[in-house]
């Protein structure tokens, strides 16, 4: 496994972590709805899905963390700088530490051409990287040779 899929790697299962303790605080307070609860549920149930596909090599996985990871980083800096006075700075440090600066690094990662290599997203016949695929990542055209792989 080449370093910047580790890095995504690594970067995903804080951000699974971090869901999974913000669940763990959430359920001991024992005060917020039921909707809060599974919510941060689902966030770590998804965000644990993306780290075993990443570690699994599927190109599904590299998609959504790729782009899923600039859209909520964007997502969390906007919501931060929307609420920091009601987050306070503890809640500011979680959210950009904790969830957006990896989710970036993850993305980041993985446009690396090592981890497309690792992927299967280089083309076989004129060594360019391609990720244009279908729906699901299942078959990938490059777009120079138009070759399917």
């Amino acid at each position: 496994m080449p370093w910047s899929v580790r890095v995504a790697v690594a970067a995903v299962g804080l951000v699974a972590l971090v869901a999974l303790a913000a669940l763990a605080i959430v359920l001991r307070a024992g005060s917020a709805p039921w909707t809060e609860s599974a919510q941060l549920a689902g966030y770590a149930a998804g965000f644990g899905l993306l780290l075993g596909g990443l570690a699994a090599r599927k190109r599904l996985a590299w998609l959504w963390g790729r782009y899923l990871g600039f859209f909520l980083f964007a997502v969390a800096l906007v919501g931060v700088l929307a609420n920091a006075r009601r987050l306070g700075a503890p809640g500011v440090g979680v959210i950009v530490l904790g969830f957006a600066s990896p989710l970036l690094a993850a993305s980041l990662a993985l446009g690396r051409p090592s981890a497309l290599a690792w992927f299967g997203l280089v083309c076989p016949t004129c060594d360019l990287p391609s990720t244009r695929g279908d729906l699901l990542m299942r078959r990938v055209r490059c777009v120079r040779c138009g070759v399917t792989f």
